[in-house]
């Protein structure tokens, strides 16, 4: 009899940790572990009008900045300055044509996201069609010539106003060749009105991508590759900026 009710009272024990179990709202066991969504846009840059390069990258993660995660360019870790965007400069990160790794790791979500970049060839705007190389009167088209740089995905060019607040955006494209002209409408306002001052034009050489960083003094243009990250949304990319020449806009007398 006492053998009888111990079996009892053991099924009884097994039917109740079954039942537990499968209707409980608890969750007592994982099954696979959380996944999350990052998204990564990162540049390194070389800018031959500052003699410095940049490596930036930011990230979020579920579309929130995420600041645990550790971000390397070549031998160079990225330092995280908050708000999901990490960053460093120096004279001399990377070589023109080096080849360089990318690395975005997050050790508590299990995930690293590798590529590999190629900075592009040194490159130079040959030449400006203006008298003097700058003056334009009158703010016609302007014909651009540049060098070709090795490892370039293309070319993007850009024409700002700094001097206005805020900078006039006279214009940007993406460009495949080595040449390209500079319509009137780069120097006109939307009614056709003619803005004098010193405009800049910048020539970027750029490979996989070109993403906006801090201090960017141009316009980047619509059209630039992106979504080139398998493991995360978002773009990564490099590029050289070539020195940049000087349009002098007025109104002919």
């Amino acid at each position: 009899m006492k053998s009888l009710t111990g079996t009892r009272i053991g099924l009884v024990f097994l039917v109740c940790l079954t039942l537990s179990l499968s209707c409980s709202d608890k969750v007592t066991m994982r099954t696979h572990s959380e996944e999350f969504m990052f998204t990564i846009n990162g540049v390194l840059v070389k800018d031959m009008n500052l003699s410095k390069d940049i490596a930036y990258f930011t990230i979020l993660r579920d579309g929130n900045p995420f600041d645990s995660a550790v971000v390397q360019a070549d031998t160079h870790t990225l330092t995280n300055q908050g708000n999901g965007n990490y960053y460093k400069e120096g004279p001399s990160l990377f070589g023109f044509g080096q080849n360089v790794s990318v690395a975005v790791t997050s050790s508590g979500d299990d995930f690293t996201t590798e590529a590999w970049l190629v900075i592009p060839a040194a490159l130079r705007i040959e030449e400006l069609g203006l008298p003097g190389d700058t003056l334009n009167p009158g703010g016609e088209a302007v014909p651009v010539t540049w060098t070709s740089s090795a490892n370039a995905s293309g070319y993007l060019l850009s024409v700002v106003t700094p001097d206005t607040i805020p900078p006039v955006v006279g214009y940007a494209e993406v460009v495949k060749g080595l040449e390209e002209t500079i319509p009137v409408e780069a120097f006109r306002t939307t009614q056709g009105k003619l803005i004098e001052g010193v405009y800049e034009v910048y020539l970027v050489a750029y490979h996989s991508g070109f993403p906006e960083f801090p201090g960017i003094a141009f316009e980047l243009p619509e059209g630039l590759p992106s979504g080139n990250l398998e493991e995360a949304n978002g773009t990564i990319g490099a590029g050289v900026i070539a020195e940049k020449k000087r349009i002098r806009v007025k109104v002919e007398s």
